[in-house]
């Protein structure tokens, strides 16, 4: 195939900052640099306000003032957060309790609040069991005020809040006249405005080929990008979302919209037992994208690999789903379901895509056989989604 009918991404200038216990990057197309520089840092400003008011490791957050006085008084909270509560609580209600931000005690008991995940005693799971659910909360409309049924309850918003922050980031560089942009909340978690210029659905793709700067030293070995504000060179760039493609057609698409056209965002899935490998690619505009992994945070246990992902409502970690990856119409949404399709697992998440035709998504399912895994993917069409 002739370098003439290579797509080059464009340029991109990545913007980071550290937040969340993750890196939140803004990745923008370098002829918005004029205006989009002050426009993503604003962006990136708005993951540490939400952060402020979410961390539960953070003594002043709203929430932990809530945890802390809940259980004795109604707790007046303001707008923002009563509708980031609510929005949780609709989720979890739509999921069946697979998702519930009032599972923290569960989180602690198994030893994930500090990374360090055991099975606890019995008598111990059956207690944070009891004390987690959201059916504790008890919400009082005209007053804006939360309080818990009883003392021990406590709220963790740890598997929504980077999405919450990815929506009011976007927000902030729609507001700021950038609409062509992908904000990355660490792994997890993407929201893309517009497109990349150069860049094309996977339907249109023959095998991707990797650019010789990944091995760049200036690039960060874990996602192949650049430091804060510094420009990237052409198909460099979040190499460990955005692969280079080849198109293998260049009657399809025009000489002039190969080179300037802002199609979309190629975001590749990572094998969650090699996640240096891929397994495929899906493509991203004008949505956003959650993941939820048992990578890194996991125990194994009697012969069993245990998730630190756990079920709220039978207090057990989850077996048997590697990963799932959802596309929705909102990050919030994305960051929610991924963990609550990782509870339910495939036929349960079939049943709530299909109620959904605007979520799609992609579980990744443990399987002993080669090559480890099973693809169990919905409302993912050729034009979004390919295996590599």
């Amino acid at each position: 195939m002739s370098n003439r009918l290579r797509p080059t991404p464009g340029p991109l200038t990545v913007f980071r900052h550290t937040a969340m216990a993750c890196d939140f990057e803004v990745a923008l197309n370098e002829s918005q640099d004029e205006y989009g520089a002050d426009a993503a840092l604003d962006a990136l400003d708005e993951v540490d306000r939400v952060e402020e008011a979410l961390s539960v490791f953070r003594s002043t957050s709203a929430v932990s003032r809530l945890n802390l006085l809940g259980a004795e008084m109604g707790v007046r909270v303001d707008d923002e957060l009563w509708s980031w509560i609510e929005t949780s609580m609709r989720l979890g209600e739509e999921t069946e309790g697979a998702f519930d931000i009032a599972s923290a005690p569960l989180w602690r008991v198994w030893g994930f609040a500090n990374r360090d995940g055991e099975f606890p005693k019995e008598e111990d799971r059956q207690r944070a069991l009891e004390l987690s659910g959201q059916r504790h909360l008890r919400l009082d409309p005209s007053a804006r005020s939360i309080a818990f049924d009883e003392p021990g309850v406590e709220l963790n918003f740890g598997a929504i809040g980077k999405g919450i922050a990815l929506d009011l980031a976007a927000a902030k560089l729609e507001d700021r006249g950038v609409y062509n942009f992908l904000i990355q909340g660490g792994k997890s978690g993407a929201v893309a405005r517009g497109g990349r210029i150069g860049d094309y659905s996977p339907s249109l793709f023959a095998e991707p080929t990797r650019n010789e700067e990944d091995e760049d030293p200036e690039f960060d070995e874990e996602s192949g990008i650049r430091r804060r504000g510094a420009k990237v060179d052409s198909g460099a760039a979040l190499d460990a979302l955005l692969p280079d493609a080849l198109r293998p057609d260049a009657a399809l698409l025009a000489e002039a919209e190969l080179r300037t056209a802002p199609t979309g965002w190629t975001i590749g899935v990572a094998h969650p037992l090699f996640p240096k490998q891929r397994i495929g690619e899906l493509w991203l505009r004008d949505r956003a994208l959650g993941t939820s992994g048992s990578t890194y945070q996991f125990f194994r246990a009697g012969g069993k690999r245990y998730s630190h992902i756990i079920d709220p409502r039978t207090g057990f970690p989850t077996t048997g789903v590697l990963s799932t990856t959802v596309l929705a119409p909102t990050a919030s949404e994305a960051d929610a379901l991924s963990t609550a399709f990782f509870v339910l697992g495939p036929e349960k998440s079939e049943e709530y895509c299909r109620r959904r035709p605007d979520v799609s998504a992609l579980l990744v399912l443990e399987r002993d056989v080669d090559p480890g895994y099973e693809l169990a993917a919905f409302n993912l069409g050729s034009d979004i989604f390919r295996t590599l």
